[in-house]
């Protein structure tokens, strides 16, 4: 038994439809608890779109993304904004005392991806190894051992904070801390923590190439360099079959 977890704004809220309609759908409920959703933004309208689904916990948070959707990374609410995340991720953890599933929001669920969950780690990210420099993506992470990963987290917090000092101006954050976080453990892992590796190609896979019906459980719809609007990161995936399910879900 586990619970998921993942953010949302308004300005997401189409891909948040697709996520919590495909995972609904395509996956199985029993092994989930709860679900919960962190606001950063929502209308009073998508909070009730939201609640209709059994099992969906609203989490509320003091920072409203709609206030820096064209902010640059060194708006300091922005900074804000991507810290809540592993915050917030580590207080469901922390409250919850269960495993917990974080996906993003712009992901899109095939299939049941239980078979890539795997307790003997503490805790499992996602590898893109054909990635030129960030090895990991903090798309898809799983904390198996809630000790373990409340330890985890604070070490990538505090590697986060401290990169947000050191280089304001950089962005991407997130995954840049956790590829130093456990680049470090690497070298010198005192805590012995596991952490293991799924793979972009079954779990949030974001480049249409790697692709495969058989095997994928996950599409993330990540945006590129230039910034695809919903339509142009949906049409990356120029699949028919995914055309179709997209359209009921956001109806």
């Amino acid at each position: 038994m586990y619970n998921m977890f993942t953010v949302l704004n308004s300005a997401y809220m189409l891909f948040g439809k697709i996520w919590l309609n495909s995972l609904y759908e395509n996956t199985s409920q029993d092994k989930i608890n709860k679900v919960f959703i962190l606001d950063t933004g929502l209308t009073d309208d998508d909070v009730a779109y939201l609640k209709k689904f059994n099992k969906v916990e609203i989490v509320t948070s003091d920072i409203d993304f709609k206030e820096t959707s064209n902010a640059l990374p060194k708006n300091s609410i922005w900074l804000q904004h991507v810290l809540r995340k592993t915050k917030f991720f580590r207080k469901v953890l922390r409250e919850g005392n269960i495993p917990l599933v974080m996906v993003d929001s712009d992901c899109m669920f095939l299939k049941d991806f239980d078979e890539h969950i795997n307790s003997d780690y503490d805790v499992q990210v996602c590898n893109r190894s054909y990635h030129d420099h960030d090895n990991w993506i903090a798309s898809f992470f799983v904390a198996n051992n809630v000790d373990n990963g409340l330890l985890f987290m604070n070490l990538w917090i505090s590697r986060m904070k401290k990169l947000m000092r050191e280089k304001p101006d950089r962005g991407w954050f997130e995954s840049h801390s956790l590829n130093l976080c456990l680049n470090e453990l690497r070298e010198e892992n005192e805590h012995n923590l596991k952490v293991g590796d799924v793979f972009t190609k079954d779990i949030a896979c974001e480049v249409p190439e790697l692709f495969n019906k058989e095997k994928t459980k996950i599409l993330h719809f990540k945006g590129t360099g230039n910034k695809l609007d919903f339509t142009g990161r949906i049409n990356r995936f120029q699949n028919n079959e995914f055309a179709e399910q997209i359209q009921k879900y956001i109806r």
